[in-house]
């Protein structure tokens, strides 16, 4: 009997862990994603096959939630195009920053352009937007490209059952730490110089000589 408990317990404690387990790939996001995507192209009934949902870092923009690439892969000689949800902003509502470059890749289909290169988002994609249930406001230097979830779009979603659990896993932005540097500064009292030795010198516009601060 007394085994039989030890095993009991030994089973229980196997369960807790394989509960317990902390997600640590990004499968599981992108397959989320992919589903979300498959349920709104039905939804809004897109004439087009799901582009490659990817993971990528934004790099050193500092704003960047994702992007919509026309044909960024490729397979022998076809180009696949590609929505990007960036891997620092998984945790910053990643459905909203899927259903805006959704609306891109829509109209991308259908030979539409809605965005110039300098990512200004004209009329045209809010047209898109608006239809999907995103709310659009406009943004001086990009156009109409602020947008947001609307309670029409959040009743749609609903319906899909997001399993948000999956985006709690992000990248990490890590702060850079400024160089260390040897310069030492010097200063006449009418310029300032930096120097990586001992400097020696006299300044010819007030003739003082420079001396370490």
């Amino acid at each position: 009997m007394k085994k039989e408990k030890c095993c009991l317990i030994e089973i229980k404690r196997k369960e807790i862990k394989i509960t317990n387990k902390v997600q640590d790939s990004i499968c599981p996001i992108i397959k989320e994603l992919e589903r979300i995507s498959d349920a709104l192209t039905k939804h809004f009934n897109v004439k087009a096959s799901r582009p490659l949902i990817t993971i990528q870092t934004k790099g050193r923009s500092k704003h960047l939630l994702g992007w919509y690439g026309k044909k960024r892969w490729k397979i022998g000689k076809k180009e696949l195009p590609e929505i990007n949800i960036c891997a620092e902003s998984l945790n910053k509502n990643p459905v909203e920053t899927l259903v805006h470059e959704m609306v891109h890749y829509h109209n991308s289909c259908e030979d539409i352009e809605d965005c110039n290169s300098q990512q200004y988002h004209n009329k045209h994609f809010r047209t898109r937007a608006e239809t999907y249930g995103l709310n659009v406001e406009k943004d001086g230097r990009r156009g109409w490209s602020i947008t947001s979830i609307s309670p029409k779009l959040q009743s749609i979603l609903d319906t899909i059952k997001i399993n948000k659990k999956v985006f709690s896993l992000y990248r990490q932005v890590k702060k850079s730490t400024p160089a260390i540097t040897k310069a030492k500064k010097f200063s006449c009292g009418c310029t300032n110089v930096r120097c990586a030795v001992d400097l020696e010198a006299k300044c010819l516009k007030c003739d003082n000589v420079f001396e370490e601060e």
